[in-house]
């Protein structure tokens, strides 16, 4: 199709709307309709004829639309070849698993309740990592760019025993302020951030250079943690004797019940204490925030238990 036909006549109009096939011998091709002419019908006249017949409309038209009508012909024929060969693969694809079915003697039916599904998983776990893997080169690439980005790291043991590091990376985008999880990786020996840099920093392309300038700073949430580990004997007295409440209230379903229906009576906005944990760091403010909204409702609830707090 890479030839266009135009002919040197008298008419320069003669022979527009065709381009030549690659068969032999070449014929005449309509890039209106698609319509291959026969050789013999290559003659100025048959192709007018054919033009003012079936494509009236378009007759007198200049020759910059009929090559535009062309370059779009082309592309389709292309598009429907890629299309096809596509197609092609799929079918030989299927004759190779078919014979291999065949071969083992196993019933046709295998192929639609065991071979075709476990294909379609397979697929969509290579899709999914193929997806996450650009992800990730587009979110270094956007790093690459920007000026200035931090980092946010936390490393915990999982309940396999394996030492797991998570690191997320807020950057400048344009006008926008992005978060972006950039890696999640267990870590075999130390979990020291020396170890850690000797293992990540080479990755990537990022320059293995160490950067006295970095600013860095300890989590909020650790900081709070730690400072209710080391306040003084009365504050933490005071704590425990609230968590002890807590969990009196908390720990028997019978009690926690008894108190519900309590604050519903009394109109409370909340029904319910928050239950104390160790895990979550934020947890102490939050819990204490409700015992203080709640203290009406928790005094009279330990006076009808006859409680010892």
């Amino acid at each position: 199709m890479d030839r266009f036909l135009i002919r040197n006549n008298k008419k320069p109009n003669d022979g527009l709307g065709f381009s030549a096939t690659k068969s032999d011998p070449v014929n005449a091709q309509c890039v209106l309709c698609g319509q291959v002419l026969a050789n013999s019908s290559m003659k100025p006249a048959h192709m007018n004829r054919h033009l003012s017949t079936v494509h009236p409309s378009h007759v007198g038209k200049p020759i910059e639309f009929f090559k535009r009508k062309q370059e779009a012909f082309a592309s389709n024929c292309l598009e429907i070849a890629k299309v096809a060969s596509v197609s092609s693969k799929a079918l030989r694809a299927s004759y190779a698993v078919s014979y291999l079915v065949v071969k083992q003697k196993k019933p046709h039916t295998i192929t639609e309740c065991l071979i075709l599904p476990a294909l379609v998983k397979v697929s969509e776990i290579i899709r999914i990592e193929d997806i996450a893997s650009d992800i990730v080169m587009q979110v270094i690439e956007q790093i690459k760019l920007t000026k200035m980005f931090a980092l946010q790291l936390d490393e915990s043991t999982d309940v396999s025993g394996e030492s797991q590091v998570i690191v997320f990376v807020r950057y400048q985008d344009c006008s926008d302020i992005r978060e972006n999880i950039l890696f999640c990786q267990n870590l075999q020996s130390r979990t020291t951030g020396e170890e850690l840099f000797k293992r990540r920093i080479m990755d990537h392309g990022l320059d293995k250079e160490e950067k006295s300038k970095v600013k860095w700073l300890h989590c909020i949430i650790h900081r709070q943690a730690l400072a209710s580990k080391r306040m003084n004997a009365h504050l933490h007295e005071t704590l425990n004797e609230a968590v002890k409440v807590i969990n009196f209230i908390k720990a028997r379903p019978l009690n926690s019940r008894m108190f519900k229906l309590l604050c519903q009576e009394m109109g409370s906005e909340h029904q319910h204490l928050l239950l104390h944990t160790e895990v979550r760091w934020l947890s102490r403010g939050k819990i204490l925030n409700r015992l203080f909204e709640l203290r009406q409702e928790v005094h009279m609830f330990l006076l009808e238990q006859k409680s010892a707090f």
